[in-house]
């Protein structure tokens, strides 16, 4: 299969002090596929979706190539190429109308029907379409931004934590809606700290530790005591989930 997007050699260091947050991270993702990023808080996790979007802040620099198909991603990328679905609801413009934000993206020669269906695709009124951002619930709100990332024309979605702080009924629903996305052929990057979402959505499994990535395995090999993972990084993070935590 045709690689999508190509992340080689990537570093980001601290423009001043030359510290490295990133080192040498290399992953690919290709149509459909759906590659989870996991590793604790402060591992560099969204500090790789900054660098894949060309969001680093100012004060960070990065090295290396990421590349959508054969060329290097630069900012018009974002939105066109690669879409993010951020962790909240505050990365919608509130003096906008949700119905408006979601067609600003949608590349179709009616973009309001095709707005339409896509809000009735994932369970929502049109009446959503009149609101502006605060007025959204948070099950609402979850799906508005799933809705912009299956309205965007982007062939990537990087999906920033998208399930920290949901019980787990929203958890679930949360799970659907990506399901809906990959469905819908779009690469994903999951970056999440949740075992359990990794599990159910990845076909392989990135596995990152103070900023390198230590593993990339297929999701089946989290099995058993972890006797088919490579690095004892990843078989701690594996064995110390509670569900694992009386194999022995």
């Amino acid at each position: 299969m045709d690689t999508i997007l190509t992340v080689n050699q990537l570093s980001v260091f601290h423009q001043k002090s030359e510290h490295y947050l990133l080192e040498d991270i290399r992953l690919s993702l290709t149509k459909g596929q759906v590659l989870a990023l996991v590793g604790a808080s402060g591992s560099g996790k969204s500090l790789l979706a900054q660098s894949i979007l060309q969001l680093l802040p100012d004060n960070l620099r990065q090295k290396g190539e990421v590349l959508y198909g054969d060329r290097y991603v630069t900012e018009d990328d974002r939105g066109r190429n690669v879409v993010l679905i951020p962790q909240s609801v505050e990365a919608l413009d509130p003096l906008m109308k949700v119905g408006k934000q979601i067609e600003g993206l949608i590349q179709a020669e009616d973009s309001h029907l095709e707005m339409l269906d896509l809000l009735a695709r994932l369970g929502l009124d049109a009446e959503i379409a009149t609101r502006y951002p605060f007025q959204l619930s948070g099950g609402q709100a979850r799906r508005v931004l799933v809705t912009i990332a299956l309205g965007s024309p982007a062939n990537v979605v990087i999906a920033d934590e998208p399930t920290p702080g949901l019980d787990q009924v929203a958890k679930d629903e949360m799970i659907s809606l990506l399901k809906e996305v990959q469905q819908a052929g779009k690469a994903i990057l999951l970056i999440t700290h949740d075992f359990d979402v990794a599990l159910q959505l990845a076909d392989q499994v990135a596995v990152l530790d103070n900023g390198k990535i230590v593993e990339v395995t297929n999701v089946d090999n989290f099995s058993g005591d972890g006797e088919k993972l490579a690095h004892p990084f990843t078989k701690t993070l594996w064995q110390s989930l509670p569900q694992n935590l009386f194999l022995k």
